[in-house]
């Protein structure tokens, strides 16, 4: 296993170099051919932002991050890039303001992406392969302005390694979530093939990128288990979420089974598009790039404190062990099983109703409009994580329906929690939005 994913590691780098010294080369084409061709300046450095974010999800991915912890360094990469470009074109405010060593005046922004990417993945997972594809990349470019672009863009990405110094990535927690016995209402690990693990505690702990403090928006507490409302909904999920279900339609299993891709492809593969597909350029591409990623990471991160605050239980627990709730009006069911595997953290809030409401909103904020008409890629099949089919979602609030559906048919979430998710994801974009990545002036 530990060979295989060295090849697969080396693999991906390998493609992604592939792909960015392609971009360098068409970009040395366009610039030698004239202002006739297609291509824009532009348009050729926007595509290298959008390279330099796929090699640094792949490099995420390849060390086995966590969803939202994937996030989390996703945001280093992305801040940095965004506050090398802000630094050299301007018209955004920069996520945090740093000295620049040289003057930005004719820099190579595309240099200034690459050296300010490399950085923070270098610091966090080096590798000869990245070092090889950064390389590769500052030697497709012009000579001019290329020195002090990646001195730009080291600079960032060192600031924002100083500014998150001590952040709490990676803390250790000594409370032991998780681990039983039974208990009312209580989160315990679900039953394998559930990891018996918690999964990343420490980002409840985390210092936020923007918010002030992961509990500023923490939602009042779940459903009591012995409520009228919670009996209805457990048995919803009895019904719908269950792996063997009758009344669940093969549209509401393909629902349920798309949004069990992996969250830190997805968010970052709908944010490529949609630069793509409306044209941004150089700086609205790393802006829009940053916004999901950061705006998403704090969403997480409340999300994750209310989880560890809360311990609810999941499906998977309240379920089988429903004659022990107190409430008369539910049914045990023990041999009763989910149609997804269950996450190894608590129920509630739902963390796919918080990142998927807080990146509609970064989406909505980018286009100035709740119609985003976006393109998200996501799974087919029971337990794929990988991204291989497309569905459309023509407005913020469609999607959001959708979300919280998903994880009841997917048996994994109480219809409660994926709402009280989206308010949550909700809450932090708008509050984040209107706070980070204003326009200068």
């Amino acid at each position: 296993m530990h060979h295989s994913r060295l090849r697969l590691v080396g693999a991906l780098v390998l493609l992604t170099a592939v792909v960015l010294a392609a971009g360098a080369g068409s970009a040395r084409s366009a610039r030698t051919a004239g202002s006739g061709q297609a291509l824009s300046a532009s348009a050729e450095s926007a595509a290298n932002v959008l390279a330099w974010n796929v090699t640094a999800v792949n490099a995420v991915r390849a060390a086995g991050k966590a969803q939202v912890e994937g996030l989390i360094y996703m945001s280093y990469v992305q801040a940095s890039v965004y506050d090398a470009v802000t630094k050299i074109e301007g018209r955004y405010t920069p996520y945090h303001d740093f000295t620049a060593p040289v003057s930005p005046v004719g820099a190579s922004p595309d240099a200034a992406v690459g050296a300010a990417a490399y950085t923070i993945l270098a610091n966090y997972f080096p590798s000869t392969t990245l070092t090889t594809t950064y390389a590769t990349y500052l030697d497709g470019l012009p000579a001019a302005g290329k020195d002090a672009g990646v001195a730009i863009g080291i600079a960032a990405a060192r600031d924002i390694l100083a500014f998150r110094a001590g952040d709490g990535l990676g803390a250790a927690v000594s409370t032991p979530f998780g681990q039983g016995p039974v208990t009312p209402g209580v989160w315990t690990f679900a039953p394998p093939p559930s990891a018996q693990s918690a999964q990343t505690p420490w980002v409840a702990f985390m210092r936020p990128f923007m918010l002030d403090s992961a509990s500023q928006f923490r939602p009042g507490p779940p459903l009591s288990i012995e409520s009228n409302k919670y009996a209805t909904q457990l048995a919803e999920l009895d019904a719908y979420g269950a792996a063997n279900s009758t009344v669940r339609t093969p549209e509401e299993t393909d629902i349920a089974q798309f949004w069990n891709a992996n969250a830190i492809n997805q968010i970052n593969q709908t944010m490529r598009t949609l630069a793509g597909s409306h044209g941004l350029d150089l700086v609205d591409t790393a802006r829009g790039l940053a916004m999901s990623n950061l705006v998403d990471s704090d969403a997480g991160i409340a999300c994750f404190d209310a989880k560890y605050h809360y311990t609810f239980w999941r499906p998977a627990t309240a379920i089988p062990h429903a004659d022990i709730d107190g409430n008369d009006r539910t049914t045990a069911d023990p041999s009763w099983t989910p149609l997804l595997t269950t996450p190894n953290h608590p129920e509630y809030p739902a963390a796919h109703g918080c990142l998927t409401s807080s990146d509609a909103e970064v989406d909505a904020k980018l286009l100035d409009t709740h119609r985003i008409e976006v393109d998200i890629q996501g799974a087919v099949g029971r337990n794929i994580t990988t991204l291989t089919t497309t569905r459309h979602y023509a407005t913020v609030e469609e999607l959001d329906r959708e979300i919280v559906n998903a994880r009841v048919w997917a048996g994994l979430h109480f219809r409660d929690s994926g709402e009280v998710g989206v308010k949550l994801g909700r809450d932090v974009a708008h509050w984040t939005l209107d706070r980070y990545f204003q326009p200068t002036g």
